[in-house]
């Protein structure tokens, strides 16, 4: 429906025009005005598409409003009404933008067919409005995948450049399998529309999706929960949040990135909370006293077996925070306590120790000073973790190569990291962080990446279709695959095919 505004100073030529255009059925919303500054004033809220004007009225001519009118309504189509004695005023509307002209008597053939003609036109130019704006937002969203990738090409445009640099932050999120797959079109519209955010969006994986802002939330941990609350409300379904702090520059998107990355693996030690951002890192902690001793040593013996250097010191130092103080226990069931920490300790440590398990054990029950005995463990604590360091720059862990063999060759399955992980015997979350550091990619941007080149390469060297291609790659929604396609490669699948086998 176009919006179209007569304007006559006569009355009964208005309300001649606005029957015959109703009696012809077109898709047009009509209002009326007598005089210049009346349209003028009405244009000002009411954004016509087409302006129809008597030329000779009081005070302002038609002539002038139109001119005026396409200052205030860039876009608006013009039509002149006037008699044939000025027709040459009406030629002169057309250089100032007019579309077309009617003579006086109206004949409604006539009228009808020239709105008609009007009403294409504004349609053609909307469609092509939407096919720019849809080829714009592709190439940002690729650009986008380049941000966070690092991959992005230093001869971008400038007015690329401008609208990279229009995004102030970055929110991960984390959502229940296959929920972005079934749901993501109408989610984001969602988000855009009733939690009022101005935004591009990249699907990672059919549980993981990012959100690029163009506004900024310093308070960005009351948003993540207003944010949280929305989505469990209205698609009553869970999901975790992270949300980044303010970025300044296009530059800065990946680091942005990186860094919800890291706060997400927070998830695995606190499910319970579902909003993780910058400005609050205070998660709720069980109080020392309460942790069981035999759990912290299981996540101890975990640790080593991960090799996973951050995690164990931190659940060292969760037992030594139990024990530094004085507490109720005495001291014999102290020194028991990290007697069984020393001998789970012990059969990790690096060739060359030069004391026994037993010669560690007597040490530990004659020694008075609880401190001292702490500062033992972390001695042989660093032993280990350097031994890790070591063996970590010589080359590429096993469990990351065979994790990679495993997407490479089961790609088209559901994935995630939980089964991923149990593979290799590793916990969800270091493998996480184990893989980024070895190969530079999240694991969702690797299953991506594997999936999207076999997808190109299938659509450069077979005549599949683009539906077939989608299934084989691991995407059972279509216009999922296509988006995630075009996200990718800044062009659709068909595009793609066309192109790139020629």
């Amino acid at each position: 429906m176009y919006k179209m505004l007569i304007v006559d100073d006569e009355s009964t030529e208005r309300q001649c025009i606005s029957y015959l255009i109703k009696s012809s059925d077109l898709p047009l919303e009509l209002k009326e005005a007598e005089s210049a500054s009346t349209a003028l004033k009405l244009l000002k809220t009411w954004h016509a598409d087409i302006l129809f004007t008597d030329i000779r009225m009081p005070a302002t001519s038609g002539l002038e409003l139109a001119k005026q009118v396409s200052e205030l309504c860039p876009g608006i189509k013009t039509i002149i009404f006037s008699s044939y004695a000025e027709f040459e005023y009406a030629r002169a509307a057309m250089t100032l933008g007019a579309v077309s002209y009617i003579l006086k008597p109206v004949v409604p053939n006539e009228l009808e067919s020239t709105l008609r003609d009007v009403i294409h036109l504004l349609t053609e130019e909307e469609d092509s409005r939407l096919r720019q704006d849809t080829q714009q937002s592709y190439m940002l969203q690729y650009a986008l995948q380049g941000c966070i990738n690092g991959t992005l090409s230093a001869e971008i445009s400038p007015e690329l450049i401008y609208l990279l640099n229009e995004f102030r932050q970055v929110v991960l999120l984390d959502m229940p399998p296959h929920f972005l797959e079934k749901n993501y079109a109408v989610f984001y519209e969602s988000l855009r529309h009733e939690m009022h955010l101005d935004m591009e969006t990249l699907n990672l994986s059919s549980t993981q999706s990012v959100l690029f802002l163009r506004t900024e939330h310093k308070d960005a941990h009351n948003f993540g929960c207003r944010l949280h609350t929305y989505i469990t409300e209205n698609f009553q379904t869970q999901c975790y949040l992270s949300i980044s702090p303010l970025v300044t520059e296009y530059a800065n998107l990946q680091d942005a990135y990186t860094f919800t990355e890291q706060q997400m693996e927070q998830r695995f030690w606190n499910p319970e909370v579902h909003v993780f951002s910058f400005d609050c890192t205070d998660l709720p902690e069980k109080p020392i006293e309460s942790l069981d001793d035999n759990s912290i040593l299981s996540m101890i013996k975990r640790n080593l077996y991960d090799k996973d250097a951050e995690s164990l010191l931190e659940n060292l130092n969760l037992l030594f925070q139990k024990y530094r103080q004085p507490a109720k226990q005495s001291q014999i069931f102290v020194k028991f306590v990290f007697s069984n920490l020393i001998t789970t300790i012990y059969p990790f440590l690096p060739d060359g120790n030069d004391k026994s398990l037993d010669t560690l054990i007597t040490e530990l029950y004659v020694q008075q000073d609880i401190l001292e005995i702490i500062n033992t463990i972390q001695t042989m604590t660093d032993q280990i973790t350097k031994s890790y360091e070591s063996e970590q720059t010589i080359d590429i862990r096993q469990e990351i190569v065979s994790t990679q063999e495993y997407i490479n060759k089961n790609y088209s399955r559901d994935l995630s990291v939980e089964i991923l992980a149990s593979m290799v015997y590793l916990t969800p979350d270091y493998l996480s962080r184990l893989f980024k550091k070895s190969t530079g990619k999240s694991i969702s941007q690797y299953i991506r990446q594997i999936r999207m080149e076999s997808a190109s390469t299938l659509l450069r060297t077979t005549n599949r279709k683009v539906i077939d291609i989608g299934t084989s790659v691991g995407y059972a929604n279509y216009s999922y695959f296509c988006q995630s396609f075009r996200e990718y490669f800044g062009k659709s699948p068909e595009k793609y095919r066309q192109e790139e086998t020629l």
